[in-house]
């Protein structure tokens, strides 16, 4: 069997290793180097704890009214093209508690063995910069903190060996003690990770080449309908041919299904981030900002911090306001970090979001024969190992019924 796997971003790079592994014969193909886009410029989050979907009660009438901050860490811009307008009504649909607590459970469950995967790659060889530190959240206002308690609860139940404990003021003073003193508590998590994303698709794409996966990058793909009905991947002038086609080209994904008039309800949502030096009395283990939607990820050679979310379309310009709006929300966090007297330079990433939060993993129902794997918001690094292994069975017809429907490429 052979399978031709369009994008090598995180999550294309992870069904290609699995699909090696279970024997299939595998080509990669990308007009950009392996990891480049967003699966690069993302917060290297490996989060169990925080695998909820984005439509939450309320999110999106919040964005409604930050439209006009134009620094604000969730907005839309509104787009003049009806899929834009369908996606946008679609998800506000989906922004209930019932819906947001079935998607948690969804995602929950399809993330639950995630850090054994990991463990898995790098006892397999695959290298790659991670960490296994506590993982803190840090709220300003007490509503939301115990708010979020009950999605840890949740999480508790599902996931096994993940457990979480509240921290007082004493508890942040004892842990925290560079943590400014308007933050009201925290959250922290043991059982999350947080890695170098870049160095993960890089130690990734080098397994998949040791394993003998042919690489075709430097040329973008289309699809095209057959005579015979099946479906080719066109590269510049050359026809590839293979019995499975995995799409897994994140926001791009419609670009390449609009070959053989098929489309997924799928949007952007831009983030922003930037790459700090490491300074003394700096964070030594992750932190979420809540009220900020700022992620802090130490690393061994610099501190990344990464926010915001935009709906407005393909577009990956840099708006220097909108990504000043990230390092503008660290002084009410902490007292003495960071030193921002040089200038970062900011980096954008691009996450494809679908309405209802969870990713769209699964053959399309009118060519059975392509598979998508896409819509990871941002969880595209946490749930990159399970969404490998699940197309991989789904190629080999090994996979379990579950979640199917949740996760259907039809499903809206």
């Amino acid at each position: 069997m052979r399978t031709i796997v369009i994008g090598a971003g995180a999550i294309g790079l992870s069904s290609a290793y699995y699909l090696r592994k279970s024997g299939v014969e595998v080509t990669v193909v990308d007009p950009a180097p392996p990891g480049s886009k967003a699966s690069a410029h993302n917060a290297g989050w490996v989060v169990p704890s925080m695998s909820a979907p984005v439509p939450a009660p309320g999110v999106l009438l919040q964005a409604l009214r930050w439209m006009l901050r134009r620094d604000s860490p969730l907005y839309v811009s509104p787009v003049l093209d009806p899929q834009f307008a369908r996606f946008m009504l679609t998800m506000l649909r989906h922004c209930t508690t019932a819906r947001f607590e079935a998607g948690l459970k969804v995602l929950a469950e399809l993330g639950a063995e995630t850090l054994q995967l990991f463990d898995e790659m790098a006892a397999d060889g695959v290298e790659f910069e991670s960490h296994t530190g506590p993982l803190t959240m840090l709220f300003r206002d007490a509503t939301k903190l115990e708010a979020h308690i009950g999605e840890l609860e949740t999480m508790a139940a599902l996931i096994p060996g993940f457990s979480w404990r509240a921290l007082d003021h004493s508890g942040l003073d004892r842990e925290l003690p560079d943590v400014a003193g308007g933050v009201a508590g925290g959250l922290q998590t043991l059982g999350d990770r947080s890695l170098d994303p870049a160095s993960f698709t890089a130690g990734l794409a080098a397994a998949c080449a040791g394993e003998g996966i042919e690489f075709r990058l430097g040329r973008s793909a289309s699809l095209r309908q057959e005579a015979d009905a099946s479906v080719s991947v066109v590269v510049g002038d050359e026809v590839l041919r293979g019995d499975r086609v995995v799409v897994a080209a994140g926001v791009w994904t419609d670009q390449i299904l609009r070959g053989i008039h098929e489309r997924v309800l799928l949007q952007a949502g831009k983030g922003y981030g930037f790459d700090l030096p490491l300074e003394a009395g700096g964070p030594a283990h992750p932190l979420y900002l809540a009220e900020a939607k700022v992620a802090v990820t130490p690393l061994a050679a610099k501190v990344r911090v990464a926010g915001t979310m935009g709906f407005g379309g393909l577009d990956e310009t840099i708006s220097a306001v909108r990504a000043g709006g990230v390092l503008a929300g660290l002084p009410a966090y902490f007292t003495r970090w960071p030193d921002l007297s040089t200038k970062p330079q900011p980096w954008t990433g691009l996450r494809p979001m679908t309405p209802d939060g969870l990713p769209i993993i699964g053959p399309l129902p009118r060519h059975p024969h392509v598979l998508v794997a896409t819509g990871h918001a941002m969880l595209g690094i946490s749930l990159a190992p399970p969404t490998g292994r699940l197309i991989a069975e789904m190629v080999t017809g090994r996979s379990p019924a579950r979640h199917r429907a949740a996760l259907a490429a039809d499903r809206f």
